[in-house]
């Protein structure tokens, strides 16, 4: 039996992909641009070192005046193991107010010492 597909069901279909952007948003105005040997191979390196396209890159740097570099992929692995040592000193305060200060007094010196430590790393790495 074949069933010819209506209006109504495509309406029902899920649209795939990435939704489209409202008008105003939209980029659809393309500007050609020319660069010297040396500026563009300065593109090239930021884009490579980025890992981001070169259009977004001269697309940045036209609107912003700027590239945001993105955080070294070591600095982002310590900022994770902060935060979990943050949530690891939260559950330390909370058992403190049930069982008494003095039962997680160690533990918190030793984690206290830690989050230190890795604060300054973090200060030497940025």
């Amino acid at each position: 039996m074949n069933r010819t597909h209506t209006e109504e069901d495509n309406a029902k279909r899920k649209q795939g992909g990435r939704p489209r952007l409202p008008d105003g948003e939209k980029r659809d105005r393309p500007v050609k641009i020319y660069f010297d040997r040396a500026n563009y191979s300065k593109l090239v390196r930021r884009s490579r070192r980025s890992g981001r396209p070169l259009s977004e890159i001269v697309y940045e740097l036209a609107v912003n005046g700027y590239v945001r570099e993105a955080l070294p992929q070591d600095v982002v692995q310590a900022l994770r193991a902060l935060a979990g040592m943050a949530n690891n000193l939260n559950q330390l305060a909370h058992l403190g107010h049930i069982h008494g200060p003095m039962h997680i007094a160690e533990e918190n010196s030793r984690l206290s010492k830690e989050i230190s430590e890795m604060i300054v790393r973090l200060n030497e790495q940025l």
